[in-house]
């Protein structure tokens, strides 16, 4: 985590914040506190921000420039009764690429991935499209399923990336009309996995951009000094000697650990999974707040097990000088989950949202897939070259459960901890 946060303000850069899809249903409505503190600024603008109010002020120095000539020049009338055009007439052009100078049109997606992913993405969407102002809202899952619900088709979101397939479905059933319909003989479902269409029975109101797996994060520094061998099962971490060495993310707060709790549920049958986790306890340090934050205490050295999503565990592994670090899909089981993307079903889809949303569809997402999370979704997928990442697993069978909120929250009402 990277606590550089705006206190007193709702604006974070902390590049993880939230990306890992947490459900933020629990916390208060508006953190940090509203209210400014000692040192800081009541508001912090974003880069965008900076750009529409610098041209405001330029544009009102303008305007009161022309009207001071204006005033003048009605002063100085030349016999035919015509004002002097050769000293405004200028400043009327100048005025005119100034206001036509931020005049791109503008296309509002609101996405939940971290900064790395965005920055990619970023980039590919400005090389692809210099004529349309794509604006990139990085926004915590939380707050994006707050502000849907509540904005409806009023938002000024066009495009949600990286939802997390539980909040979707929260979403459509309590609007079923906020997102636009992929319908088959729009967008073509053919090239998907069929093991990833399980929701298309009900409906096609977004489309799966990605496939995360559950996974453990092992600092062999930490364990070597303790000696304690790496775990390679689920039931190897009940054993004591792994005592405040372990991290997991709150299924109650984090997308990812709600996953790797659904997903050993599924494995043992509810009454032995849940007194798994009740063993668990005893010798998790703490369930954290964030999805990432196991992986940062790994890699920190402050544990020496972190459970998190695959793709993020082998990033970490991956890292120069994190040779110590390593990663393991325990049992060879993994918990899943899907991430979507779709459009809002405005009353007028405008052509260059479709336009972008096309973009992502059919090119840019399985650019970011096998770059980030290569983890199988189109049935041409060929397996990863990056290194470390582990692919001799089976995933657990969740069933329907990882589109069924309901079932979500009865499970959360039976956490342990």
């Amino acid at each position: 985590y990277y606590p550089k946060v705006y206190l007193g303000t709702t604006q974070t850069i902390a590049y993880a914040w939230n990306f890992d899809a947490q459900n933020i249903e629990k916390y208060p409505s508006t953190w940090p506190l509203n209210g400014p503190q000692k040192g800081e600024a009541n508001k912090v603008y974003t880069s965008s921000s900076h750009q529409i109010i610098n041209k405001v002020f330029i544009l009102n120095i303008l305007v009161l420039q022309f009207r001071t000539l204006l005033m003048y020049n009605n002063c100085v009338i030349s016999e035919d009764n015509n004002m002097n055009k050769k000293v405004f007439l200028p400043l009327i052009s100048l005025l005119g690429g100034i206001t036509s100078c931020g005049s791109k049109e503008r296309i509002y997606v609101f996405i939940t991935s971290e900064e790395e992913r965005v920055s990619f993405l970023r980039s590919k969407l400005d090389e692809k499209f210099p004529n349309y102002d794509v604006v990139l809202q990085s926004i915590g899952t939380g707050k994006l399923v707050s502000k849907l619900m509540a904005e409806g088709k009023k938002t000024s979101c066009d495009i949600f990336f990286d939802l997390e397939v539980l909040n979707a479905e929260r979403i459509i059933s309590s609007n079923s009309d906020l997102f636009y319909d992929l319908v088959d003989d729009e967008y073509d479902f053919s090239r998907y996995d069929d093991a990833v269409l399980q929701y298309r029975n009900r409906h096609t109101k977004y489309a799966v951009i990605q496939k995360t797996y559950g996974a453990v994060l092992i600092n062999n520094n930490v364990l070597d000094k303790k000696g304690i061998a790496a775990p390679t099962t689920y039931t190897d971490l009940l054993d004591p000697k792994y005592k405040d060495i372990i991290e997991m993310p709150d299924p109650n707060s984090s997308g990812t650990g709600y996953s790797i709790y659904s997903g050993l549920i599924s494995l043992y049958g509810e009454t032995e999974g849940l007194n798994y986790f009740k063993s668990l306890k005893n010798n998790v340090l703490e369930f954290t707040t964030s999805g990432s934050t196991p992986l940062k205490d790994v890699e920190s050295g402050n544990i020496g097990v972190g459970f998190g999503m695959l793709w993020q565990c082998v990033e970490y592994a991956n890292k120069p000088g994190n040779e110590h670090l390593s990663v393991k899909v325990l049992d060879d089981k993994a918990p899943y989950t899907y991430f979507t993307m779709g459009m809002i079903n405005h009353a007028q889809i405008r052509p260059a949202v479709k336009e972008v949303f096309d973009y992502f569809y059919n090119e840019l997402n399985r650019l970011q897939v096998d770059k980030f999370v290569p983890n199988k979704i189109y049935k041409d997928q060929l397996p990863t070259d990056i290194p470390n990442y582990p692919t001799n697993f089976e995933e657990i069978n969740m069933g329907d459960h990882i589109y069924d909120f309901e079932y979500k929250l009865d499970l959360l009402d039976k956490w342990v901890a």
